[in-house]
């Protein structure tokens, strides 16, 4: 058993936490994460050129020596529910962290945080994600960053968001942030949507100041008003490509079939569709044109057939429906992308559980397929998204 380092507490007065770190797997874990997340020169064997870095370990020997309140950081992460693996990972990330002061630096803002509702595992799981947090500060930034947000979101929304995008407590408010927020209520854009658009999609909010007026203008141009739901919908496509790449994907679309005015319609009604990539757009056309024989027209006109998975969902439904029809257990299906569409509930009760008494190894037949795809897609079919040609 390793010796245990009994640490006292650092305020006397105030006791903010009193640990006991076994020193020498820690520190070991540390070095050893510290020592992985450094980059490894190309070749160890030449020696360093005059007046260069010292080496990873020699850096890391440095800093603990020029951190004589090291002991002091690592007790605090551990008292605030930081597992030793954790704290090994943080160091690695950002080794600095051991020159934080403890009651001036780490406390409050770790205090401030439990206090806004990142308790538990919350706490550690944010500051991994986002490190920098830890190093911004507390009354010039973390705090009216969550003044910033509080009018969009409540407490639940609030920690649902920086749970999923951290950057939003260190990336520059005034530059970013606040500029985006008020282009979009200038736009019209109601106060809901934006809260939305912080919980769903707060890359969106990220963007440069001259690309948010880019896409808010383009949706606009499109037709799509600021106060219907779909216009931030919309927004997140923009902002995902550039300007040549959305001219492209427009193009793509019009190689496939589509005239111009189908594609900026289908966006209108559906924006997510223009979201997929080529290759799955060309494979989900190709798939329902010159397997399932399914005309254009019928596509444009259930947009929702782009947001699926060939290999996920469209060609097992489609064996399933084949098997049923060659046995005479259902009509030929005109209509066949009706059943593409259904839920996964309702379509297990209308094609298969319906029909099991007669075809017992159906449900196996429909997991078997889409376990058979995956395999083919992944494994052994190449997908060249230019081949895939329309029999139209």
């Amino acid at each position: 058993m390793h010796k245990l380092l009994q640490v006292k507490p650092l305020i006397t007065s105030q006791t903010l936490w009193r640990a006991t770190i076994p020193s020498t797997n820690l520190l070991s874990l540390i070095q050893k994460r510290f020592l992985q997340t450094q980059a490894i020169p190309s070749s160890a064997s030449e020696p360093p050129p005059l007046g260069s870095a010292p080496s990873l370990s020699k850096r890391l020997q440095i800093l603990q020596t020029n951190s004589p309140n090291s002991s002091s950081v690592l007790n605090c992460l551990k008292s605030h529910g930081f597992e030793d693996t954790q704290i090994a990972k943080l160091v690695g990330k950002r080794p600095d962290i051991l020159n934080c002061k403890v009651h001036t630096k780490l406390v409050p803002k770790l205090r401030y945080l439990i206090e806004k509702g990142f308790t538990g595992k919350l706490l550690p799981d944010l500051i991994l994600s986002n490190p920098l947090i830890l190093f911004r500060g507390l009354d010039s930034h973390i705090k009216p960053s969550f003044e910033f947000l509080r009018p969009f979101l409540n407490g639940e929304e609030m920690l649902v968001a920086i749970k999923r995008s951290s950057w939003l407590l260190t990336i520059s408010r005034n530059a970013i942030l606040q500029p985006n927020v008020d282009l979009l209520i200038r736009a019209g854009i109601p106060a809901s949507r934006i809260s939305k658009l912080l919980i769903l999609q707060p890359r969106v909010i990220s963007q440069s100041n001259d690309r948010m007026v880019y896409a808010i203008k383009t949706v606009k141009q499109i037709g799509l008003e600021p106060k219907v739901p779909r216009f931030i919908h919309a927004l997140r496509v923009i902002c995902s490509m550039s300007e040549s790449n959305w001219k492209k994907k427009v193009e793509v679309f019009m190689s496939l079939g589509w005239s111009k005015e189908e594609v900026l319609n289908t966006f209108k009604k559906d924006p997510p569709c223009l979201a997929c990539s080529e290759n799955k757009l060309r494979c989900l056309m190709d798939f329902y044109v010159n397997t399932m024989k399914s005309d254009v027209k019928t596509i444009i006109a259930y947009s929702k057939l782009l947001h699926y998975s060939v290999e996920k969902r469209v060609h097992a439904r489609y064996i399933v429906l084949k098997v049923l029809e060659s046995m005479k257990l259902i009509k030929e299906y005109k209509k066949i992308v009706w059943a593409i569409v259904l839920s996964e509930k309702k379509f297990l009760e209308a094609y298969i559980t319906k029909h099991i008494d007669k075809v017992p190894e159906l449900l196996d037949m429909y997991h078997g397929a889409v376990k058979r795809r995956k395999t083919i897609r992944g494994k052994r079919e190449k997908f060249d998204p230019k081949s895939a040609s329309l029999a139209l």
